[in-house]
């Protein structure tokens, strides 16, 4: 379930992301041969540098808004 604010969405939304690319990354190991070897290169490192990209992202974002209390 996501959250209301928008740093722990953003954070939420860069888990995620880690997780899909931590998971195509043990089926890619399950296959042998080129196929699975570029699956592993291509689409889990796209997975993992976005993710790790949007985490620092969200991190050093101006627009944080102040917690109400």
């Amino acid at each position: 379930m996501l959250s209301t604010s928008l740093l722990e969405r953003k954070l939420q939304l860069s888990g995620i992301i880690l997780i899909l690319g931590l998971v195509v990354e043990s089926l890619c190991l399950l296959g042998h041969g080129p196929i699975a070897f570029m699956l592993f290169v291509g689409l889990a490192g796209v997975l993992f540098a976005v993710g790790i990209l949007l985490y620092l992202y969200s991190l050093v974002d101006d627009r944080v808004e102040p917690s109400k209390q």
